[in-house]
């Protein structure tokens, strides 16, 4: 027949099981906290090279629009000064347009002024008449 183990066997039994799952529990513990903080670092790292990329970027962007910025002032100023270019070169068009017309009008005055002395001058002096035309 087989012996029943006893009270203290059991317990020695039970302690020693006992204490199997406690090394267990903390060499599992201990992994967790290793992985977890690998996984720690490694997020870090990750995290850590994705922000210097965006850091990166974010400076080129505002380089980059700086540079237009700077381009547009100088668009606009280029702009301004085509502007005064052709305002200016539109009255010159029409300041010549205007002496154009005064010439014009001295033409018919002077046509007018030397037809009246014609017929003064026949007038004055029917013998050097001119046949009229």
């Amino acid at each position: 027949m087989a012996s029943t183990p006893s009270l203290s066997d059991i317990l020695r039994d039970h302690q020693a099981s006992q204490l199997e799952h406690k090394r267990t529990s903390e060499q599992y513990r201990r992994d967790a906290v290793r992985d977890i903080g690998s996984l720690c670092d490694t997020a870090t790292v990750s995290l850590s090279d994705q922000l210097a990329r965006i850091h990166t970027a974010q400076r080129e962007i505002e380089a980059l629009a700086r540079d237009c910025a700077h381009l547009v002032q100088q668009h606009v100023r280029s702009t301004a000064k085509w502007t005064k270019m052709v305002d200016q070169f539109s009255d010159a068009l029409k300041e010549l347009g205007d002496v154009r017309n005064w010439a014009g009008v001295i033409e018919r005055d002077m046509l007018d002024v030397a037809a009246t002395l014609e017929i003064v001058h026949a007038s004055l002096n029917p013998s050097t008449a001119m046949p009229p035309e």
